[in-house]
């Protein structure tokens, strides 16, 4: 039976620990076709899903596999295109969701199973059941794991560490200033309001803390990045951060807690030239 994994989610914006996840999928579900859905709605968060979409292919999601839907966890314009007598249907989400509805389980009035049920060995098709799957939550850039913390943070860095926060996310563009400068362009373009009430004062501080001490992190390996490529291959360096010393900052860094940090995928550069 042919497996179908869905990523469902809002991708507020779409960022490093999204794209390990969808990584995760592909790799816990060789030979399954592996689609994220996402919507169009901005009703109460600040990204389209055009801009979602390119940052998504920035992040390394396979062309076409980013589909825009009405509903993500019925994503019947994924659905609709397999035979569902011979379709095992996944959805797939991150560990720190599993509390979050909806979940697998469950009975009806009847006392028969619900649609909607954990993943197991009782492989069925969608015509009679869909499975809900967890995969472990990936930590990105400083010490984040949510699009939560970063719509709190961004409204409060300047352009410099907006850059820096842009690197951690999107690995890519770490030999790319350029690239980072739009992506900079484009997330302001979303979130020129933001409702920082979603973490409090506190929150807001806490993320932002935590970004400015890892941008010299990140602004140190994009260097030394450069620095190993041959010299025809060289992009200008990435402007520092402010006046104090990267040595100094440094020692303030702390190492995350979770080991578990998003790396860019090998095909990344492919996809970027299509945005």
């Amino acid at each position: 039976m042919k497996q179908l994994v869905i990523m469902p989610g809002g991708f507020h914006p779409f960022h490093a620990g999204h794209a390990a996840l969808y990584q995760s999928a592909v790799q816990a579900f060789p030979g399954a076709d592996v689609y994220v859905a996402a919507t169009n709605d901005t009703s109460t968060r600040p990204f389209p899903f055009a801009i979602k979409e390119k940052l998504a292919k920035l992040a390394g999601v396979a062309p076409n596999h980013f589909i825009q839907v009405k509903s993500p966890f019925r994503a019947e314009e994924i659905v609709n295109r397999f035979d569902p007598n011979n379709t095992q249907l996944i959805f797939v989400r991150s560990e720190k969701d599993a509390n979050k509805p909806p979940q697998g389980g469950g009975t009806k009035k009847d006392g028969s199973l619900s649609y909607l049920q954990p993943l197991g060995n009782d492989a069925q098709p969608l015509t009679q059941h869909a499975y809900m799957a967890y995969l472990p939550t990936v930590e990105f850039g400083p010490g984040m794991t949510s699009a939560t913390e970063i719509r709190a943070a961004w409204p409060n860095l300047n352009e410099k560490r907006k850059t820096a926060l842009v690197m951690s996310l999107y690995p890519a563009t770490q030999k790319n200033p350029k690239l980072a400068v739009n992506v900079v362009k484009m997330l302001d373009t979303a979130m020129s309001v933001v409702d920082e009430s979603v973490l409090g004062n506190q929150g807001v501080a806490e993320a932002s803390d935590r970004m400015q001490r890892y941008g010299q992190l990140i602004l140190k390996r994009a260097r030394a990045a450069r620095d190993a490529e041959p010299e025809s291959k060289k992009q200008p360096p990435p402007p520092a951060l402010n006046s104090i010393s990267t040595r100094d900052l440094m020692q303030q860094l702390k190492k995350p807690k979770n080991k578990n940090v998003a790396a860019a995928p090998d095909y990344m550069e492919e996809n970027i030239k299509k945005l």
